[in-house]
């Protein structure tokens, strides 16, 4: 007798607008999520997710991508796609683009942004060389900090080239994240970011942001940000207290 898999009950994911490549794989993250709760490991048909998601196939296919690479999810040639439940209620994943704001989120906090400092900088020769310009080019920075239950967790600084942001970059809205700022203002969105991770004494500055002696080691994150034509369109040095935020990665292998 042949043993037939119970039917999945019918998918329930937020529509979302359009084509939209993020908010589809934010909805799907959450639907993870649920499903994994649920001791659901075996995602739905393609058609049946694109359909529930109000998406193309095409763009469900580059979210599904996407999480693969994450390793959020494995995809078995001639079995399915399935959840990852080793990866469920991981830490924060480096090789995710989210914004610190989410990941305090879900860290189980409170978040809130607040912005310190914004103007324009001669870009010295470190910041230039990363962004393909010539020192001393002009460029917007942006100080921020994260807090997490009203106390300072995360501390980051953002640095895009005023050629970019038109006229007047000064009066540029700081209070979205890094993606959403270059997005918005470049008119291009990062295509991917590349991160250099160690840890180091946090400078007095900074250690006085967030709270800290200069003798607490932080985290230190140096992000460039990088255009589908392969230009670097954003710097972002970020330095965190791991008491609020740690971060996973997660080594992803070829799926069968």
């Amino acid at each position: 007798m042949v043993m037939r898999e119970p039917e999945l009950t019918p998918v329930s994911i937020q529509t979302v607008a359009a084509d939209s490549y993020r908010q589809a794989k934010e909805r799907m993250r959450e639907a993870i999520t649920r499903y994994a709760a649920e001791g659901r490991y075996r995602l739905p048909s393609e058609e049946e997710l694109s359909t529930a998601l109000g998406v193309s196939r095409a763009t469900l296919r580059s979210v599904l991508q996407s999480l693969q690479k994450e390793g959020r999810i494995r995809r078995l040639h001639g079995s399915g796609t399935f959840i990852n439940r080793h990866t469920i209620g991981l830490a924060a994943n480096l090789a995710e683009a989210s914004p610190f704001v989410d990941l305090l989120t879900e860290a189980g906090y409170q978040p809130a942004v607040r912005t310190l400092d914004q103007h324009l900088i001669a870009l010295d020769d470190e910041l230039a060389t990363s962004l393909e310009l010539p020192a001393g080019e002009r460029a917007l920075r942006i100080e921020r900090v994260f807090d997490a239950d009203g106390k300072p967790a995360v501390h980051s600084v953002d640095h895009v080239p005023a050629t970019l942001l038109g006229e007047h970059p000064e009066d540029s809205d700081p209070r979205r994240s890094t993606f959403e700022f270059v997005e918005t203002d470049t008119g291009t969105p990062v295509c991917y970011s590349v991160a250099e991770i160690r840890p180091v004494l946090p400078p007095a500055a900074i250690a006085t942001a967030l709270g800290l002696p200069r003798t607490r080691p932080v985290l230190r994150l140096r992000h460039t940000h990088i255009r589908a034509d392969e230009l670097p369109v954003a710097v972002t040095v970020v330095h965190v207290n791991d008491d609020y935020l740690r971060f996973s990665v997660i080594r992803t292998y070829l799926d069968q």
